[in-house]
């Protein structure tokens, strides 16, 4: 086993024990990229020698188990336990296919170095997934030792003048938040989709007013339709109101929050994030959408990763002739 590799896993397992304890270390977009590109350096050295990447196989068994153990009680339902099938059924049929990809490489014919990096890609992705899960679920639990002058809750598609229950998830959590800072000012951001009676942003308004949250303590950002156009239009909102920056915190589904933050980084404005519950039918796709969602924003990343990924194998099957 090369130390390195055996070095970089330790660092990767404490990773994973700084989110599951939910520490504040880990609801930073940093702190998940450096988890993910110390894991990528693994996974290259051990496809330039050929080998088999027991070490993080491993250390990806201890993730999934402090998901499971921090998760228990989603076993104790039936909605959740549906939703944790489906997730690994999903798996089971992307692991079928990144073993049949690794038993082509062995081949000794021309493209079997296509079909060893898409092998190797497939486990970056599960690797990846993982950590993208610890550490979106450390933003559920999260407390911050500060006050908050802005509590920004972002919208969900509805379909009648009602939020949905994902959308009430949110809200709830903001009610929740806004106990600790009574003071606060509220904006809740959304516009209104074609096929949507009114804006998100006036259902959300109207679901904190009945919940007895003053009408002068919510701001209402109702021309967005995206995640980026959310933070976008909410950054000029308090531009607008404040001459100093407030302390902000952004409030979406916890599938959703790196996202959320990650325009922040793009848009230069500073949010802290929470995460809400999200009912559980459908969750997985929203979950795997979302993972890839806030993987493309860091497309410099993945390119220089898998073209040095290619090379990699390039040079591991160099001895294998091809036919």
């Amino acid at each position: 086993m090369h130390t390195l590799s055996f070095i970089c896993c330790l660092i990767i397992v404490f990773g994973f024990i700084v989110m599951y304890k939910n520490w504040n270390w880990a609801t930073h977009l940093t702190f998940f990229i450096v988890q993910i590109i110390i894991g990528y350096i693994v996974i290259i050295l051990h496809a330039g020698k050929l080998s088999l990447p027991i070490d993080l196989t491993i250390t990806m068994f201890v993730g999934v188990s402090l998901i499971h153990i921090k998760h228990k009680r989603l076993l104790r339902y039936r909605t959740s336990a549906l939703f944790i099938k489906r997730l690994y059924y999903i798996a089971f049929k992307l692991l079928l296919f990144m073993v049949a990809c690794a038993y082509i490489s062995l081949i000794p014919v021309g493209i079997n170095v296509i079909f060893y990096w898409v092998a190797a890609i497939m486990f970056s992705a599960f690797f990846t997934f993982i950590c993208y899960v610890l550490c979106s679920s450390a933003f559920l639990n999260v407390t911050y030792h500060q006050n908050f002058d802005v509590i920004v809750i972002l919208g969900a598609g509805i379909f009648t003048n009602q939020v949905t229950p994902m959308l009430a998830k949110r809200l709830d959590k903001a009610l929740e938040l806004y106990q600790l800072y009574p003071n606060a000012q509220i904006i809740v951001s959304g516009g209104q989709g074609p096929d949507e009676p009114i804006s998100e942003a006036l259902a959300m308004y109207r679901y904190l007013v009945h919940n007895n949250v003053n009408p002068s303590a919510i701001t209402m950002e109702d021309q967005s339709t995206s995640t980026f156009e959310n933070i976008k239009y909410t950054k000029a909102l308090i531009e607008h109101y404040y001459e100093n920056e407030p302390n902000i915190l952004c409030v979406t589904s916890q599938f959703h929050i790196m996202r959320a933050l990650r325009f922040g980084q793009k848009l230069n404005i500073k949010l802290k994030g929470v995460g809400s519950h999200t009912p559980y039918p459908f969750f997985e796709i929203a979950l795997i959408r979302d993972f890839l969602a806030i993987m493309y924003q860091y497309k410099l990343l993945l390119t220089i990763y898998f073209a040095t990924l290619f090379w990699a194998c390039m040079m591991a099957l160099w001895h294998i002739p091809s036919m």
